[in-house]
């Protein structure tokens, strides 16, 4: 059957803009919506961890990033209470640098790249509904433009990148198989000035806090605490943010006060830890509309690049081959819950803060240890596709 497109992505940030570069390499016809006029600013964790900083190196777009003023990050610090462990950024899997791109900047890079792929573009194009038949099979979308008119578009597949909560996990009622409650409160803004040579992750019983440095000379300083104490940032979110910084600790108060706030504080009250099914007949989920993990593992856009991925090459078999659509989508859900199911756990026991130093530090390496064995896995693929020029 004819449709409009090979492939509608809901979504076009970091997930969904991926996704839909990867597919349009393939030489699948592609179009890409999202109900923001991107690029835009979003509320993010900013890091990329080495399986992040990997992937845009195997997709070509590693140096686009840097040479657009994204510093290089070659050392972190991890502070477990009192103690304080520095980590030098070795060269493994390629690369010998950890980055954290504004999202304005790594979403339009992305977005570009996706463009320059043959990707059709549309923003401020709000979902409306699927187009889906008496079975339930998903073939395609209807979509609402600026103008307000209702238009449909066919596909053989949609993919939902439409965040964690995504309209298109709703409306094919995605199956939820692990969750946990929002736990953390997380707030941040990004100063001048502050002195950091890397990252810093501290985790003192009760608050993880930290300095993320990014583009322009900014660092993006956090601070997350228990949800319950919410109420506390609310009624004076200048002084909250600075008790919470020195619980981290008298070092981190002092570089957080070196510097010069330059933006409002950002953040979120708590998100809600989720694993879900991400396929059915026709539709397919990435990024945070199929996993969203607690943030304070700082590894939510290195997974989303990984897992846009996965679904695309999941994607590209199943219009392959429609007859064993399932059994490749089936091996995308496994595949992700596999390189997952650690992170997730590990990140929702740290949101929790039912944790002391000692403990915190132990499931650090074991983030570290997955952050490791899914470089490997990622460094086993073959290449796919046409890698985009640099030049």
């Amino acid at each position: 059957m004819s449709r409009d497109v090979d492939v509608v992505v809901v979504g076009g940030r970091v997930a969904g803009a991926s996704t839909a570069m990867l597919l349009a390499r393939q030489g699948h016809r592609v179009l890409a919506l999202d109900r923001a006029a991107l690029p835009s600013d979003t509320v993010s964790t900013h890091a990329l961890l080495r399986s992040g900083v990997l992937q845009l190196r195997r997709w070509g777009l590693l140096d686009r990033v840097v040479d657009a003023g994204t510093p290089p990050v070659r050392a972190v610090t991890l502070g477990f209470g009192d103690q304080r462990v520095s980590i030098e950024i070795r060269l493994e899997n390629g690369i010998d640098f950890l980055m954290a791109p504004r999202r304005v900047l790594l979403d339009r890079i992305l977005l570009d790249a996706a463009i320059d792929s043959g990707v059709v573009f549309r923003g401020s194009t709000r979902v409306v509904d699927l187009i889906q038949d008496r079975r339930g099979s998903v073939h395609g979308v209807l979509f609402e433009g600026e103008d307000g008119a209702v238009e449909p578009v066919t596909a053989h597949m949609v993919v939902g990148a439409d965040g964690v909560w995504s309209r298109t996990a709703a409306l094919v009622e995605a199956v939820t198989h692990k969750s946990h409650r929002p736990t953390n409160a997380v707030h941040y803004a990004y100063y001048r000035g502050v002195p950091a040579d890397g990252f810093w992750f501290q985790f003192t019983p009760g608050v993880n806090a930290g300095i993320i440095p990014t583009n322009d000379g900014l660092c993006c300083v956090f601070a997350g605490r228990e949800r319950s104490r919410l109420a506390d940032f609310k009624v004076d979110p200048e002084a909250e943010f600075e008790h919470l910084l020195g619980i981290g600790g008298s070092d981190l108060l002092s570089a957080g006060r070196e510097g010069r706030r330059v933006t409002p504080f950002r953040g979120t009250p708590g998100l809600p830890g989720f694993i879900r099914r991400p396929w059915g007949k026709g539709w397919a989920l990435v990024g945070d509309a199929g996993y969203t993990k607690d943030p304070i593992s700082a590894h939510g856009i290195s997974d989303a690049l990984r897992d846009a991925e996965l679904c695309a090459r999941a994607v590209d078999a199943a219009l392959a081959d429609p007859r064993d659509a399932e059994g490749a989508l089936r091996a995308y859900e496994e595949q992700r819950n596999t390189l997952s199911s650690r992170m997730f756990s590990e990140s929702a026991a740290l949101a929790s803060y039912r944790w002391d130093a000692e403990e915190a530090s132990a499931r650090m390496r074991v983030i570290s240890d997955t952050v490791r064995d899914e470089c490997a896995f990622l460094e086993s693929l073959p290449a796919w596709g046409p890698v985009l020029s640099v030049a």
